[in-house]
């Protein structure tokens, strides 16, 4: 049963990764024809070009995600440890557009000291999974004073790294189905639910590690532990 449903996990992606290049190509094109039209019309601004430009290193980052997110069956360790921050940092660049244009306040809470071997990639991609939904829990609830906090810490058996909001937190009826196969709250254009099921299963199987959800005071936080040893 395992091996059947990582095929199907490997056909999913799959075919949402060739849906995604398409559009992701057409993009790139239609921002280089608008370049090339400013250009003969012999216009110069700023704002259009800086615009450009950000349109153009989203889709890229985007194009990197699709390579970065394998679903192999490879061991996942990396061959030199990495700094949990630089993981975290990378993991934000693909999203602080969407942040910024949206007023959410991010907030980074980790020591540079902080080492992980794991597969980084498939880190950095859950990590990108969980400040995403925070961030559609905190534009479509209206928040005041919106903010994500990504953090991260240590014990002697585990390394912890979480990602809190201030959305208000997820109802019990929702919070026993998050991490259900096709479970999702968003409208079927939005999402396919697929996002935090595929993050705690592979963080599982992967890893060895869990992601584990609960309500705190003002929204919600999101636990990946990864076990020492």
């Amino acid at each position: 049963m395992s091996d059947l449903l990582e095929l199907s996990l490997q056909e999913t992606f799959s075919s949402v990764a060739h849906q995604w290049r398409q559009p992701l190509s057409k993009i790139n094109s239609l921002v280089g024809s608008i370049d090339n039209r400013l250009y003969e019309l012999g216009v110069e601004d700023d704002f259009l070009s800086q615009q450009l430009l950000e349109i153009e290193r989203l889709t890229q980052s985007m194009s990197k995600v699709i390579d970065d997110f394998r679903f192999n069956t490879d061991v996942c360790k990396s061959d030199t440890d990495r700094r949990v921050i630089d993981i975290i940092k990378e993991a934000l660049s693909s999203l602080a557009y969407s942040l910024e244009e949206k007023s959410i306040e991010l907030n980074i809470d980790a020591d540079a000291s902080l080492v992980v071997e794991h597969d980084e990639k498939l880190l950095k991609q859950v990590i990108i999974t969980l400040i995403d939904n925070a961030r559609d829990a905190l534009i479509e609830r209206n928040i005041y004073n919106p903010f994500i906090k990504v953090s991260a810490f240590e014990n002697s058996e585990a390394l912890f790294i979480k990602v809190c909001d201030n959305a208000g937190g997820i109802s019990k009826s929702i919070m026993s189905r998050v991490f259900e196969p096709g479970f999702s709250t968003k409208h079927s254009s939005e999402g396919t639910g697929l996002g935090l099921y595929m993050s705690k299963r592979l963080l599982k199987e992967k890893l060895d590690a869990q992601l584990e959800v609960k309500n705190v005071e003002s929204g919600v936080c999101f636990i990946i532990t990864l076990n020492k040893g």
